[in-house]
C-alpha cells in the first residue's frame, strides 16, 4: 500500500512538471509575441523618428539580432524592411489625407527626395500614383499572430 502511494506522488509530481515546462514554453511564446506587438505599436505611434536597435532593445529587452530573429519567426517579414515599408506607408496615409504639401514631415526621411525615390524603390510606383489610388495597400500593420489592440 505504502509502495502504491510513493508510485502515484512520484507520477503526480511528474506531471506537474511537465505541465510546468509546457505552460512556461507558452508564456515564454506569448510573451516574445507581446514583445514584437509593443514594437509594432510603437512604429504606429514614432513613425516620423528614427527608430533604432536601442529603441527595440528597451522596449523588448533582447538583443537587437535576437529580436530581429523573433520579428521574423513571429511575422515572417523582415523587421527592418517591414520598419521603412510602414513608415513610408504611414506618410503616404498623411499625404492622402492633406491638402498643404509643403508642410509636410518626411521624418525620418530628410528630404521629398528621399521619401519618394526609397518609396518608388519599395513599392514600384511613385508616391503620385499612390496618393491617386488611395485605395492601394501597400504595407499594412503587421498582425500575423499577433493580437491586435
Amino acid at each position: 500500500m505504502l509502495t502504491l502511494l510513493f508510485r502515484i506522488k512520484k507520477t503526480i509530481r511528474i506531471a506537474k512538471s511537465q505541465t510546468t515546462n509546457a505552460f512556461s514554453y507558452l508564456k515564454g511564446a506569448n510573451n516574445k509575441m507581446d514583445k514584437v506587438n509593443a514594437v509594432i505599436q510603437y512604429i504606429e505611434q514614432h513613425y516620423h523618428d528614427e527608430i533604432c536597435n536601442v529603441h527595440v532593445e528597451t522596449l523588448t529587452g533582447y538583443s537587437f539580432s535576437d529580436f530581429l530573429d523573433e520579428f521574423q519567426n513571429v511575422t515572417g517579414l523582415q523587421f527592418l524592411r517591414y520598419l521603412i515599408r510602414r513608415q513610408l506607408t504611414l506618410i503616404k496615409d498623411e499625404l492622402c489625407s492633406t491638402h498643404d504639401l509643403q508642410n509636410i514631415d518626411y521624418s525620418p526621411f530628410n528630404s521629398w527626395d528621399e521619401f519618394s525615390n526609397l518609396f518608388r524603390c519599395e513599392f514600384k510606383m511613385t508616391v503620385d500614383s499612390a496618393i491617386a489610388n488611395k485605395h492601394i495597400i501597400l504595407q499594412e500593420r503587421e498582425n500575423r499572430g499577433i493580437s491586435d489592440d
